[in-house]
Formats: structure tokens, C-alpha cells, sequence
């Protein structure tokens, strides 16, 4: 147990020496700072002292119970119920939105008693507004709640911004929380928070032009804003622009990039393939000692192994200053699989059991996707089957598809019809798409015709399989046929992305 700072521990002293004498708010400002210890020994001290030298001798308000919300995370029927008995709930609204939040708190939320408690409430406040705004998921409920709010005479502060900005799912919503927060001066010097949301907005609406020049216009900008900007270019698929901003970080500001700032600009450099600007990214983390970050070692793998440098990738894996998570070992995995490397992909696999981590549906992606490529049709088989059977890992749709082009690969195409007829999960258009190229491959016309037929019943947003299903159809002089599905994909605005490749000059 570590020692209770002195004020704190001079209060607890002067509790227990007469609990009758000390003054309310001296006692609730005892339970808020025991509440607020971060040591696990000191968790039962609030419920112990307002049980035992509070409640036998003297009334609790409102703030009493306040402080005990942040103790008891899972007695919020129990406080609930206490307040009301005591005729405290009403009587503050700092009580009852301390309610709101503990009903709202994680691991077992409440959302339903939280609504409740907020429309019996007789006074809200900005506060109150803001903790359901920001649980709720809808964005038709974060607007209806905003509406609300006004109509009650609560103005939106930047903690309602804040929140009801990611609820934003299109430019004119997006434009209309910016007016208001111009016009409300919430673009200050020091409002870093608003404005790098208002950035984030403007890039996740698809207007990146917008966010730089919300970017532009900030007065004091910081990590959290420079990281939204690029992660904004990342989105935007502008990657060239999301290196010379992070670049200009640094330049510009002199401000030091942190983990997730590095994470974000990886994204960008594995699209670009760039190797060069991937060492330059894991150089800086090795002289800024982030060599032991996570999240950010497992970025790495990543960049590396997309960009070539399997050799480099597996360096970091192998490294033991860091403990591995199983993403880790699944980044390592793909890139093996990425380039065909399905013997290597396996053992890793294989090494990844014996060392005791449990497989997921990403890892088992990775790892047929691997077979597929290198042709291991009966190490995928068991694979497959060992996931599903042994370590319960539930087969998604992307999985199955695997399955399918892994059987329908090696010439064995009626197992692999086999295999979709026996799937736990409905087959999507993957699956279907996955066995026409087999079908196609070893001209087995029956199974062409039912593959097509499903894409043609299932396929709604992406065209490379109605424009297969269409060559097909041509090519037996099916015109009735194409036209059908030349007239779903036009009806539907489906275009087939142009394919792109480039070369980095050294």
C-alpha cells in the first residue's frame, strides 16, 4: 500500500478523530481525493468511511454522494436509489449528472436507465447534454439531443463541438458546427482541441482542402493537430502530401512527432512503397526510445513488409525488448503471405501456437491467404480446421473465400462447391466471385452458371465481378444476359477502379 499524500492523509486523520465536527465539504473533498487514488488498496476507504463515519451520524447531500459515483462503479442503482429516498437527487444537478455518467460507464452500461434518469431531470445542464451526446452512437441521435439542447436553453460549449463533431456525415453539417463555433469564439489560440476536430471532420467528408485551411488559419498548432492533417491525407488517399506534412512538422513548428502521429505517417509511406522515408520514420522512433512501442513496432512490420523488406521486418519481430501482441505476429504472418511465402507464413503460425497465443480471424486470413498464394492446399485445409475446431475462431466470409480459391486453385472444384455448401456463414459475393474464377480456370460450365447466378443475385457494390460475370456471358453469346448486368452495373454508378503501378527513383 503506498502512503495517502499529506492533506490527504491530514483529513482522513481528522475524520476518524471526531466525524460529527468536521465540516460536509471537508468530508466530501476527503471522499473525492481517496476516490481519485490511483492505488487499488485504497479503492475501499470512500464506501468505508461514508458507511461507517458518515450516514450513522449525519446527512449526506448531494455532493456526497457525487464523490461516491467515482468509487462505485457498478452501485449506480444502489446511489440512485439513495438519492432519491434522501430527496438529494434533484436538489443539484452535479448529483444527477454524476449518475448519468456512472449508468453510462463501461464494462455493463446502462443506456436505457441513463435516457430515464436525463428526462426526469428537472433542471439540465450544458454537462448533463454533453455525457449522452457523447455515448451515443447514432448520429441521428447525437442531432435530435443537439436540438434539444437549444431548445433548452443550454448553449453548446466545446465539449458539445468536441463530441457532436464526429457525428458530422456530411459537409453541411460540418459547415454549420463550424459557423457556430467561429461565431461562439471557439477557434481561439488555445482551442486545439476544436480545431483539429474541425479538421478531422473535414477530411472524413472527403474535403481535405477545407481541413488545411481550418489547419492554415490556427493560430498555435500542436501534435494533435499536425497528426489530424495527416491522417486526414491518409484518408483522402493524398499520400505524398501526408510525408510533406509530417515533414513540415517539424520544420515548421520544431514539434516533435509522437507514437501516433508515427503510426499515421506509416500509412501513408506503405502506400507509397517507400522504403527510404520507412527507415527515416524507424530511425527517429530508435533516437526518440519508442523502439519499445507496440503498436508503433507493429506499424513497422507492416511498412516494412509492404514495401519489400521482409529482412528488416522480421528484425523488429525478432527483437526481444518488446513484448509481442498478436497483432504482431499477424503483421509478420501477411507479410509472408503478401509475398508468397507460405512455408515461412505457416512455421511462423505454428511457432505462434506453442508459444500460447490464441489465433483470431485476421490471423487465420493471413495465413490462408498464404497457403493460397504458395499453393499448400493441405496445410490450408487443416489450417482452417484446427482454427475452427481447436481454437474456436469463428470463419468469417473472407476466410471462407480463401478456402474456395485455395480449393478451386489446385483443380478441386467441386470441393470447393462442396465447401460452400456446408459454410456456417451465408457466402457473399467473394465466396461466389472465388469460385467463378475457378470454374472459369477448369471450364466447368456447370458451376460457372451457378457462381454467376449467385453474383448476380448478391453483387450490389463492387463491379469486378459483374464485369467477369459479363465476359462470360459474352463469350457463350449470351447477350440477354449481359445486357442484364452491363444495365446493373450502370444503373447502381459502379465503376471499375483503374489500376495503377509506379517506381520510386533512388
Amino acid at each position: 500500500m503506498h502512503p495517502l499524500p499529506a492533506p490527504v492523509a491530514s483529513r482522513l486523520a481528522a475524520v476518524l478523530a471526531d466525524p460529527v465536527g468536521v465540516p460536509l465539504p471537508v468530508f466530501n473533498s476527503l471522499l473525492s481525493a481517496l476516490a481519485a487514488s490511483v492505488d487499488p488498496s485504497h479503492a475501499h476507504l470512500p464506501l468505508h468511511l461514508f458507511r461507517r463515519r458518515l450516514l450513522p451520524l449525519r446527512r449526506p447531500d448531494a455532493f456526497t454522494l457525487s464523490a461516491l459515483t467515482s468509487s462505485l462503479p457498478s452501485a449506480a442503482d444502489a446511489l440512485h436509489a439513495l438519492a432519491l429516498r434522501l430527496g438529494l437527487l434533484h436538489a443539484e444537478p452535479v448529483l444527477a449528472n454524476s449518475l448519468l455518467r456512472l449508468y453510462l460507464r463501461p464494462p455493463v452500461p446502462c443506456p436505457g436507465l441513463a435516457r430515464r434518469l436525463f428526462d426526469e431531470m428537472p433542471a439540465r445542464t450544458a454537462s448533463s447534454y454533453n455525457t449522452l451526446i457523447s455515448h451515443s452512437h447514432s448520429p441521428d441521435d447525437v442531432w435530435g439531443l443537439v436540438r434539444r439542447m437549444v431548445a433548452d436553453g443550454c448553449a453548446p460549449d466545446r465539449f458539445t463541438v468536441s463530441a457532436v463533431l464526429p457525428a458530422c456525415t456530411s459537409a453541411r453539417r460540418g459547415r454549420e458546427l463550424h459557423c457556430y463555433t467561429a461565431r461562439a469564439g471557439m477557434c481561439g489560440e488555445d482551442d486545439f482541441h476544436v480545431s483539429s476536430g474541425l479538421v478531422s471532420m473535414y477530411c472524413r467528408v472527403g474535403h481535405p482542402d477545407s481541413a488545411r485551411t481550418v489547419f492554415n488559419r490556427m493560430e498555435r498548432r500542436n501534435v494533435v493537430s499536425w497528426t489530424a492533417m495527416v491522417g486526414g491525407y491518409v484518408e483522402n488517399g493524398m499520400f505524398e502530401d501526408a510525408v510533406d506534412c509530417f515533414r513540415a512538422m517539424w520544420l515548421i513548428d520544431a514539434i516533435p512527432p509522437n507514437r501516433i502521429a508515427l503510426i499515421t505517417v506509416l500509412s501513408a509511406i506503405e502506400s507509397l512503397s517507400g522504403l527510404a522515408e520507412g527507415k527515416q520514420v524507424h530511425a527517429f522512433a530508435v533516437r526518440m526510445m519508442m523502439h519499445a512501442e507496440v503498436s508503433l513496432n507493429n506499424a513497422l512490420i507492416d511498412t516494412y513488409a509492404k514495401c519489400g523488406a521482409l529482412h528488416y521486418a522480421r528484425r523488429i519481430f525478432d527483437d526481444t525488448s518488446w513484448c509481442k501482441d498478436v497483432i504482431s505476429w499477424g503483421a509478420m504472418i501477411l507479410g509472408y503471405g503478401i509475398h508468397g511465402m507460405g512455408v515461412e507464413a505457416v512455421a511462423l503460425f505454428d511457432q505462434m501456437l506453442s508459444s500460447g497465443v490464441k489465433p483470431d480471424s485476421i490471423i487465420g486470413l493471413g495465413v490462408l491467404s498464404a497457403c493460397c498464394r504458395a499453393g499448400l492446399v493441405l496445410k490450408g485445409l487443416n489450417t482452417y480446421s484446427s482454427m475452427v475446431n481447436d481454437h474456436g475462431v469463428h470463419p468469417t466470409e473472407e476466410m471462407c473465400a480463401c478456402m474456395v480459391d485455395l480449393l478451386g486453385r489446385s483443380g478441386h472444384v467441386y470441393h470447393a462447391l462442396d465447401f460452400v455448401k456446408s459454410m456456417s456463414v451465408e457466402p457473399g459475393p467473394s465466396v461466389w466471385g472465388a469460385l467463378l474464377d475457378a470454374s472459369v480456370k477448369y471450364g466447368n460450365k456447370e458451376i460457372q452458371d451457378l457462381a454467376s447466378g449467385s453474383l448476380l443475385r448478391l453483387e450490389q457494390g463492387k463491379p469486378s465481378n459483374l464485369v467477369a460475370v459479363s465476359n462470360l456471358n459474352a463469350s457463350s453469346e449470351r447477350w440477354n444476359v449481359v445486357e442484364q448486368v452491363r444495365d446493373t452495373i450502370n444503373q447502381g454508378s459502379l465503376k471499375k477502379r483503374t489500376g495503377c503501378s509506379w517506381v520510386n527513383p533512388i
